[in-house]
């Protein structure tokens, strides 16, 4: 008899909880182990993206990148491309002006966000006030998450209840016009802990128009309910609401030359020109300690998104004595609910001499995904390089909308991962997934495109790690990953013929532990995805998955202490991404193949340097640069590349922290993020600017 997954999710917690309650008292008090260091520490010895469970970074035969929350708040970073302007081999996607994106590796993650090690691929700007810390995972990772993570991931960490009482306020002030509050209260005792947590924004930015008005309200309740059985219960509420824009045009080759300020939308962008994102989402986690080698880990959790986005893209570009772009105006609805039931069983095992650390997992989903859009093109012309804005009526009602469709996504997987350990020396991490993921599309445009497509996939991933000393541990690893190519709402009519793409990691790296107080990883990895989509050369309405893209890299990490009161985190990657494969062509008429992949520099770097004085001070510098990128894999505009310059300065005490930093201090011109699939949508990163937050505790 088939079940519902909201009725299977239901059955299945009431069984654990009722298992929970029969448990043996006599067995001693579970610990919850928090992965995190102390708050003045940038260096993390442990993490739990890449192997779901909470293990030595020393112990992963992949990169790892840890933003801490103290490097977070040393930044002021308040937004999640802030958190990751801390990682390297990583890149940033304007996002259409509505989402957090980025390429890692050269490999675009735009689904590849997860909170706690849950898939959390709805498109929107995240909120930090409830997040612990930041892990992005390096390379493929369908072993333990399903489809996607290509290049990588990013996994936020959410903050958890405590025993000890917790009651903090703060407010940051910028001077571009920021203006923002956060929350975070708490209180428990060993049994019964409570956390509130959020924040209020109402802020501008240094472009035209621009605002963003946000709220974000994040409650958590934990319970022990037996000394070997706990629940935590979290919801989270976010509205986000802003000036959907999505930067400036290209004009032969380059980002238009314009001051930075320049916006090519509407003049009543916060009637016409805006995005809002409401998300809500609720989860229940049920942890249970049979003894000391066998755990059970349960977690449930689901999302409601809405999103209503109006907003203005570049048209047709027409060159002369008087350069001029028109614009189009489009809404875009869409509404998103879904449900992921995870269980897991942790085993450790021991046969003579060889020692395993065993997970189980079943993870079964549901995604309700849908769409309209509404568009008409050439509604206003504007001079490119003084454009006078001009002020837009709303979209007719008798407007048919172009898009119009429901898709459904069923996913049930079941995966192994094997942490063996032969002896001190020699470990060998392995794990296999099988995912079967059904896809349903009912397209009630006048095209009535149906699609239905059912991949069956399995995901491989094997490791292996030499140890000589407890300072050094090299490490060599092949892993795996696949993504339906009409996984997306954006495809071609033969979209459900064609087999996922699979992209393929060999990496080879050491890690070193540097007198316990730093951390140094070194590898060089080779990343090739094959099937990728690409638009028949006989017929523009069908699709061909003959497409192949490869990067070849080096990726080098420091965190830690330098000495006594100074602390580091830096990065630095090289990546060689180009398009190995295709049939296509560009707009000037030339082969996208032999083409470096969109949003991958050459080189990239970051480093943040700080030093502490006694009384609680503290002065630090750091920055970031990329070499030159390209906005779309059609190599036609680039990205000039850049470096900038930030410094910071703080007070730390007991009751009060006060944070003060300044971007961009040598006030460079240069460009943040563009579109990785257009030329014409081109970001400008901030320049200088000054923010102070001040934080008390009670």
């Amino acid at each position: 008899m088939k079940m519902k997954l909201k009725q299977f999710a239901c059955l299945a917690g009431g069984a654990l909880l009722a298992h929970g309650a029969q448990a043996q008292t006599s067995l001693p008090e579970i610990v919850v182990k928090d992965s995190t260091q102390p708050a003045a520490k940038y260096e993390v010895t442990e993490a739990t993206s890449a192997t779901k469970i909470v293990t030595p970074l020393r112990n992963v035969p992949q990169i790892v990148n840890v933003v801490p929350q103290a490097l977070l708040r040393d930044q002021n970073a308040l937004s999640l491309q802030d958190a990751l302007q801390n990682v390297a081999g990583l890149s940033f996607s304007v996002g259409d002006g509505q989402r957090d994106q980025v390429a890692i590796r050269g490999f675009t993650a735009i689904s590849d966000q997860f909170i706690d090690g849950m898939r959390d691929d709805a498109m929107y700007f995240r909120d930090l006030s409830n997040i612990e810390r930041i892990e992005v995972l390096k390379g493929p990772a369908s072993v333990l998450y399903g489809r996607g993570s290509a290049g990588g991931l990013v996994n936020r960490i959410s903050k958890k209840p405590r025993a000890t009482p917790l009651n903090e306020l703060a407010a940051s002030f910028g001077s571009a016009g920021q203006k923002r509050a956060e929350f975070d209260l708490g209180s428990g005792g060993e049994n019964l802990q409570l956390r509130l947590n959020g924040a209020l924004e109402d802020s501008d930015n240094f472009r035209q128009q621009y605002f963003l008005q946000r709220q974000a309200l994040a409650p958590s309740v934990f319970f022990q309910l037996q000394p070997d059985t706990t629940l935590l219960l979290q919801a989270d509420y976010l509205k986000d609401k802003r000036l959907a824009d999505q930067g400036v045009p290209s004009y032969h080759g380059r980002p238009v030359d314009v001051p930075l300020d320049t916006y090519f939308g509407a003049a009543n962008g916060r009637e016409r020109a805006y995005v809002q994102s409401d998300v809500r989402s609720a989860s229940v986690t049920l942890d249970h300690r049979f003894n000391e080698d066998l755990r059970w880990h349960s977690a449930l959790r689901s999302y409601d998104f809405a999103l209503n986005r109006n907003y203005t893209g570049i048209g047709d570009l027409k060159d002369g004595a008087v350069p001029t772009i028109s614009i189009g105006q489009t809404r875009r609805l869409r509404d998103e609910r879904g449900t992921y039931l995870q269980n897991e069983l942790n085993q450790k095992w021991s046969w003579g001499d060889t020692r395993h650390q065993l997970l189980y997992g079943l993870e079964l989903g549901r995604q309700d995904k849908s769409e309209q859009l509404w568009s008409r093109a050439n509604i206003a012309t504007y001079n490119l390089f003084a454009p006078v804005l001009a002020t837009l009526a709303p979209l007719p009602d008798s407007l048919v909308a172009s898009n119009d469709n429901r898709n459904r996504v069923d996913i049930a997987a079941v995966y192994l991962q094997d942490l063996v350990s032969f002896n001190p020396h020699w470990k060998v991490l392995g794990g296999l997934r099988y995912d079967q993921l059904q896809q349903d599309r009912d397209d009630r445009s006048k095209r009535n495109l149906d699609l239905q497509r059912t991949d069956r996939a399995l995901a491989p991933r094997l490791g292996l790690i030499y140890q000589p000393d407890e300072q050094i541990s090299w490490y060599a690893a092949r892993s795996e990953s696949f993504q339906p190519l009409a996984d997306s709402f954006v495809f071609r009519a033969n979209s459900d013929q064609l087999k996922p793409t699979e992209t393929v990691n060999h990496e080879i790296g050491v890690k070193l532990d540097i007198a316990a107080r730093a951390s140094l990883t070194a590898a060089v990895f080779d990343m090739s995805q094959t099937n990728i989509q690409v638009a028949d050369p006989l017929n523009k309405n069908f699709s061909l998955a003959v497409g192949k893209q490869r990067t070849r890299g080096l990726e080098l990490n420091f965190s830690g202490e330098l000495a006594p009161q100074w602390e580091v985190v830096a990065g630095y990657a090289y990546m060689d991404g180009k398009i190995v494969a295709s049939t296509e062509r560009t707009a000037a008429g030339t082969p996208f193949q032999g083409n470096r992949a969109a949003l991958t520099p050459a080189h990239s770097l970051n480093f943040w340097l700080k030093r502490k004085f006694a009384g609680g001070y503290y002065l630090a510098a750091g920055g970031r640069a990329e070499s030159a990128r390209f906005a779309s894999p059609d190599n036609l505009t680039v990205l000039p590349g850049y470096g900038v310059l930030n410094l910071g300065a703080g007070y730390q005490a007991d009751k009060f922290d006060l944070t003060l930093s300044l971007k961009n201090l040598l006030n460079r011109k240069y460009f943040v993020a563009a579109h990785s699939g257009a030329n014409d949508y081109n970001m400008p990163g901030d320049p200088r600017a000054l923010t102070l937050t001040a934080r008390y505790r009670f």
